[in-house]
């Protein structure tokens, strides 16, 4: 359907008339939904870029364009939930009337966004950023439109308090085709993306091979053919609501590091670049560019830091150094790097897309109020650190969704420049194969694992009254038992403790106890519980066990144990 309009409204001076003119609806994606529509004006001429450009009152036409869109969009159902973007022609807001008119408008009309266009008809920053500011009071937001198009002043705008940047569709047009092009959009993106802070909307996407390319760089908004056509007034739905980071993220150590070197290279004296200088002494903490605080000749501190800093930009484009850096990136282990104070100084992206933040933004007390369980990584690191060993191998339970996961944590410590750090590198173990069908416990195979081995003490379990259970009720209830029972001591042991089916009705259960009076204490609470447990179901079970040192290896500890077990099951009948 198409909607004709004939407009008029008369100014003192002015009379404006919008005819035979109509809208379409163009959505805008965020994360797959719909976040807005971009209201498009279409006329019956050939191109409208001139018919705007022959606009003679480019104010009365603005706000005829916002009032006429703004009625549409009373008509449909649920209004106040369709967030729509209209162009308006930047120097409008030069105009006091454009901007009291439209504080009238927007004090009722909530989730509007104006898109800045024609960015050449004025370069006077300060009068559209006062603008701006008025009007934000009414909550309106604001998007600078066809950034890349070819605009003088549209660098010089890109740093008005605006929320978003869209990026005009020729920038991505051959991205899929050509590497330079590709490159320059990913530099446009990590210029207003993470340095100005500015969520970017793509226009103009219409292959999925632009859209894989495009998503590649991070958080964005997406308009084109390949998601929709534009749409007629009686198919806009209501839009999402999306919370964008259009926050600046706070400078890293190596941003702030090269930020007091951008300093100390601008200084105009030996005092100025010697406060640079000092400055950049106390970022350099893990002398990675070798800065020497006692310091006499300032200038030649200088050189000698632009020096190392040089070398250090080179060796990080070495080719080698660019593969370790890759294979640590993306290796199948989270990998974490923390210093002695327990901050992280890296984390790789599997890490990252693990915990779902990346650690080195936080403090180590705010990634602990975060997980709770984080505080035991940090105690896991003092203790190497202070260890006279350089490598800890442990293994971590973790809860997901999908039942227990088994973890295994390799730390290593290592010192440089004086400063110790601990290399955290967690891989997932592929416990599958060792898991239970019956009773979810570890199948004997787990015995001969890396994992069983860190375990201080085994414990060899032998039902009693199972095989009673078993010939009176059946296989059935003898299965129901079993699971029972390996539930119920599972649940009194504790996470990082092990639970191994051995064979029919015996249990192994690896403990990092040294203490055989302590894990003695703790077996006989257990077996006082599984037998009151089942007394409650009219179920006659308990357990024989043996408790033995794993100081000999697996093996050993399995032969002493099960001896062990049978002399207690032997003086239990007597």
């Amino acid at each position: 359907m198409t909607f004709s309009i004939i407009l008029q409204k008369n100014y003192k001076k002015n009379k404006f008339m919008l005819s035979n003119c109509y809208f379409y609806f163009q959505p805008r994606y965020y994360n797959g939904e719909i976040s807005a529509y971009e209201a498009l004006l279409r006329t019956a001429e050939p191109d409208i870029e001139v018919y705007i450009e022959n606009i003679a009152d480019h104010v009365v036409f603005d706000l005829s364009i916002i009032r006429f869109v703004i009625n549409q969009r009373s008509q449909l159902p649920n209004p106040e939930k369709i967030q729509l973007s209209i162009n308006i022609s930047i120097a409008s807001l030069l105009n006091e009337s454009f901007i009291e008119a439209c504080k009238v408008i927007f004090e009722h009309e909530k989730n509007i966004v104006l898109e800045l266009t024609r960015h050449d008809v004025t370069d006077d920053f300060d009068g559209i950023q006062q603008a701006i500011k008025d009007l934000k009071t009414t909550d309106v937001l604001f998007a600078l439109d066809d950034y890349g198009k070819g605009y003088v002043n549209s660098e010089l705008f890109l740093h008005l308090d605006i929320e978003y940047v869209k990026l005009d569709r020729k920038l991505i047009k051959n991205i899929d085709q050509n590497y330079i092009a590709y490159s320059l959009v990913k530099t446009m993106y990590e210029k207003i993306a993470k340095v100005l802070g500015k969520h970017i909307i793509v226009e103009g996407v219409e292959t999925f091979e632009q859209l894989n390319l495009l998503k590649q760089f991070g958080d964005m908004t997406y308009q084109g053919f390949y998601f929709s056509k534009p749409l007629t007034v009686d198919n806009v739905k209501p839009t999402k609501s999306c919370s964008y980071n259009t926050t600046r993220k706070s400078q890293s150590f190596c941003d702030q590091l090269e930020r007091a070197i951008y300093d100390m290279n601008r200084a105009q004296n030996s005092q100025s670049i010697k406060a640079a200088i000092t400055h950049i002494t106390q970022l350099d903490k893990y002398n990675i560019i070798g800065v020497s605080p006692n310091f006499f000749d300032v200038y030649n501190e200088q050189q000698r830091i632009n020096k190392n800093y040089n070398e250090l930009l080179e060796k990080k484009s070495n080719p080698h150094f660019l593969l370790v850096s890759s294979l640590i990136s993306t290796c199948d282990a989270l990998v974490i790097i923390r210093d002695s104070e327990g901050q992280a100084i890296y984390n790789n992206d599997r890490h990252i897309k693990y915990l779902n933040m990346d650690l080195v933004d936080y403090t180590s007390a705010q990634v602990c109020e975060q997980f709770p369980d984080y505080r035991t990584c940090l105690d896991l690191d003092k203790e190497l650190l202070n260890s006279d060993t350089c490598f800890i191998v442990s293994n971590e339970t973790v809860e997901t969704e999908h039942g227990k996961q088994l973890y295994q944590t390799y730390r290593q410590k290592i010192t440089h420049f004086n400063q110790s750090f601990i290399i955290c590198s967690v891989y997932e173990a592929n416990d599958s194969i060792h898991i239970d069908d019956l009773t979810g416990c570890y199948q004997k195979s787990y015995l001969d694992t890396t994992y069983a081995r860190v375990y201080q003490t085994l414990v060899f379990i032998d039902l009693d009254g199972f095989k009673l259970i078993n010939d009176v009720y059946g296989h059935s209830k003898g299965d129901e038992v079993l699971r029972d029972f390996a539930k119920t001591l599972k649940y009194m042991l504790r996470d990082c403790d092990a639970v191994v089916r051995f064979g029919g009705d015996e249990f192994v259960l690896l403990l990092d106890s040294t203490s055989p009076m302590v894990v003695r204490q703790r077996i006989e609470t257990i077996r006082s519980h599984i037998e009151a447990y089942f007394l409650v179901k009219q179920l006659h079970l308990s357990f024989s066990y043996g408790i033995v040192d794993m100081g000999d290896g697996i093996d050993s500890a399995l032969n002493k144990a099960d001896k062990a077990m049978y002399l207690q099951k032997y003086a239990r009948k007597q």
